[in-house]
Order: structure tokens, then C-alpha cells, then sequence
């Protein structure tokens, strides 16, 4: 009695084992499927799996691309670390030859520059608004040095966001999917070749924002230092400035 009870039980542990078995062959594993997945695929593939969110990642990074050439060959064109010739111009302030402060900075592509000779002109022709003047000219040369800036930091906010939105309807219509097919088959290929093509937007969309944003906070502080020599550069023409041409005035920056 006792072996029949024990066949009776290896009997129902292998038809457990099989059942199981069964169940598991529903997940394939072909090894067509992990061959396929070992392949080298070229980018545009891979990107063209992004779906339809990919057209507006597209945009930005023309865009970011475009502004950022621009705003760096602006700013080299400036030479905003030059202010070798602001000496000169600032011992002719201090001998009250403003006339000659224009030749001296007419052909520099400085901001600084404009702002120097706008302060001359005006210590010559409204002292009592000269100070004024200068933070005026300024004020506009800090907001050309500003254009598009605003762009690229908007680009870089918004590029991971469409990324994550492609993703997010990858995911759904990668369930939606496996929904229809049923449960009785689950290819694995399928379901990971799945994944990575509702994940292809989001990686596109954090290499765009990445150096987007980089290059952003670059700018950003070269401008700062631009902003601060302009503040100095002021101070210093009227410190130096002749005290029957320059008369002070209480300001809040620029």
C-alpha cells in the first residue's frame, strides 16, 4: 500500500512539473528573436521608432542647434574678454577730451564700446543726464546679448518632457497590444522590442535638453560678467569724469 501511495505522489509531482512546463512554454525564447535583438541597428532605425512625439524633438534640436551656433559665434565676434582699450578711452574721460573718446572706441565691437562713447557724448551735451544715458545704452546691450537665450532655456525644459510623453504612449499602445494578442502567448522579443522603442523618445529627448541646457548656462554666464564690467565700467568713467561735467545721479542699476 505504502509504494502505491508513494508512485500515487511522484505521479502528481510530474504532472505539476508538466503542467508548469506547459505554462511556461507560452514564453518563447527563440533564438531568432535574441539574434535579432543582437543586431547592429543604425540611429535613423532606432529613431524612427520614436513615433509621431519624435517630430517635435526633431524641431527642438534643430532649433537648439541653430541658436546655440549663432549666440557662439556672436559672442566670439564681441570679445567680450577685451577690455584693453577702455584704458585709453577712460585717461581721456579724465582729461575731459571727450571728442577723442569716439575714436578710440568707434571700431571696438565691445558693448562696453557703445556705452563709453554714449557716456561721452553725453557728458558733452547733457551733463546732468549723462549717467542715465550710459545705463540706458547698456540696458540695450544686454537685452541683444539676451535674445534667444530664453529659447534655448525653454527648449531644454521641454525636450525631456516630449520625450517622457512619447514614452508614455509607447507604453500604452505596447499593453493595448499584448491585450489584443491575448494571454495565451507572450514572445518576450516582442515585449522588450516593445519597451526600448517607447523608451527611444525619451533618451532623445534628454540628449537634446543635456547640451541644450549646458550650453544655456554658458551663455548665461558670460553674460553675467558682461553685466558686471558694464557696472564697473560706469562707475569708473563717472569717478574719473571732470566734476563740472559729471553730476551724479541716484540710480537703481541697470
Amino acid at each position: 500500500m505504502a509504494f502505491f501511495t508513494i508512485s500515487s505522489t511522484a505521479s502528481d509531482g510530474y504532472n505539476d512539473l508538466s503542467e508548469i512546463a506547459n505554462n511556461l512554454s507560452g514564453i518563447t525564447y527563440g533564438k531568432g528573436a535574441l539574434m535579432d535583438g543582437n543586431k547592429e541597428r543604425l540611429l535613423g532605425e532606432i529613431l524612427a521608432q520614436g513615433g509621431w512625439t519624435m517630430v517635435p524633438l526633431y524641431a527642438c534640436s534643430i532649433v537648439a542647434l541653430a541658436v546655440s551656433i549663432r549666440k557662439l559665434i556672436e559672442y566670439r565676434a564681441l570679445h567680450l574678454s577685451d577690455l584693453s582699450w577702455f584704458e585709453e578711452a577712460l585717461n581721456l574721460i579724465r582729461l575731459g577730451d571727450f571728442n577723442a573718446v569716439s575714436g578710440a572706441c568707434n571700431h571696438r565691437s565691445h558693448p562696453a564700446a557703445r556705452v563709453v562713447c554714449a557716456a561721452a557724448k553725453a557728458l558733452t551735451e547733457r551733463p546732468e543726464l549723462a549717467e542715465s544715458e550710459a545705463r540706458r545704452v547698456a540696458i540695450l546691450e544686454i537685452q541683444k546679448l539676451e535674445k534667444n537665450l530664453s529659447l534655448l532655456s525653454f527648449i531644454a525644459q521641454i525636450a525631456p518632457l516630449l520625450g517622457l510623453l512619447g514614452t508614455v504612449f509607447g507604453m500604452i499602445k505596447m499593453f493595448m497590444d499584448l491585450q489584443e494578442a491575448g494571454n495565451s502567448s507572450i514572445n518576450l522579443s516582442d515585449l522588450s522590442s516593445g519597451i526600448w522603442e517607447a523608451l527611444v523618445t525619451t533618451a532623445a529627448g534628454l540628449t537634446i535638453a543635456v547640451p541644450t541646457l549646458a550650453i544655456h548656462d554658458y551663455l548665461s554666464s558670460r553674460l553675467d560678467n558682461v553685466r558686471l564690467h558694464l557696472g564697473d565700467i560706469i562707475q569708473s568713467i563717472f569717478y574719473v569724469a571732470p566734476r563740472n561735467q559729471a553730476k551724479p545721479e541716484v540710480t537703481n542699476g541697470f
